[in-house]
């Protein structure tokens, strides 16, 4: 995966236009890269950012970041501002709680399923991904424990061989990671964390009650953070005139 510029630095995108195959693979690295910055708040709620800024941050060029900024705009994380770039949607209690409403039965279809009919190549990923979150707890890594968040997310999905729930999942998944990190920051809860090790050993072992079990507990918690304090307090709604 490509890595992202230091501040301050600049890196040219390539003057050869992209063939189609390259352009759809630097659109995904994109949209990538740039959900993980707005879900772990690397890009609060109500910043404005460029086309051409994150030219430069990422180091790809104008059409797939376009392309991924769109396709975050359909997400509703980012909303559009003709020839201004854009700007991160708000976090909005209201949208928490009915995105919490949601997950529920999906995540435990998700899990249940990736427990059945994961294969073993991605199995032995799960373990691995249990094993460098634990790691990742330990060692208090922020940045680590947010990757892998979402390539455990991801592979969820694939093993899940559900095509219309991965779907489903995929649309909330970054507002389910943004609702976490604005409720904890760049911190680790340890109960957070082992939860989704739990989840992860289950489907590695194939063991669809337990991946069920620990995503419950996991649903449990995550419910009980709408009532706790929020550690980023961004605006409460956000829009092209900057109005609050």
């Amino acid at each position: 995966m490509r890595k992202r510029q230091p501040a301050g630095t600049t890196r040219r995108p390539s003057k050869r236009p992209p063939r189609a195959n390259e352009l759809a693979s630097l659109t995904e690295e994109a949209y990538r890269q740039l959900e993980e910055m707005i879900a772990t708040l690397e890009l609060p709620p109500g910043a404005l950012i460029s086309e051409a800024e994150l030219c430069t941050r990422l180091g790809i060029g104008r059409t797939p970041i376009r392309e991924a900024m769109q396709r975050l705009a359909r997400e509703q994380l980012l909303q559009i501002l003709p020839r201004r770039g854009c700007i991160v949607s708000a976090c909005r209690l209201e949208d928490e709680l009915n995105v919490i409403e949601v997950r529920r039965p999906l995540e435990l279809l998700v899990a249940r399923t990736a427990a059945q009919r994961a294969n073993p190549e991605q199995r032995l990923q799960f373990e691995t991904i249990a094993n460098a979150m634990a790691d990742a707890l330990v060692a208090d890594d922020f940045g680590a424990f947010a990757r892998l968040d979402a390539e455990f997310n991801r592979l969820c999905l694939a093993a899940c061989r559900n095509p219309t729930a991965a779907s489903m999942m995929g649309l909330i998944n970054t507002v389910n990671r943004r609702f976490w990190f604005t409720r904890h920051g760049r911190t680790l809860p340890r109960e957070g964390v082992e939860s989704h090790v739990e989840i992860a050993r289950a489907i590695a072992k194939g063991d669809i009650d337990g991946a069920a079990a620990a995503t419950e507990r996991l649903l449990r918690y995550v419910e009980s953070l709408a009532q706790r304090p929020r550690a980023f307090e961004g605006p409460i709604r956000a829009n092209a005139s900057g109005s609050d």
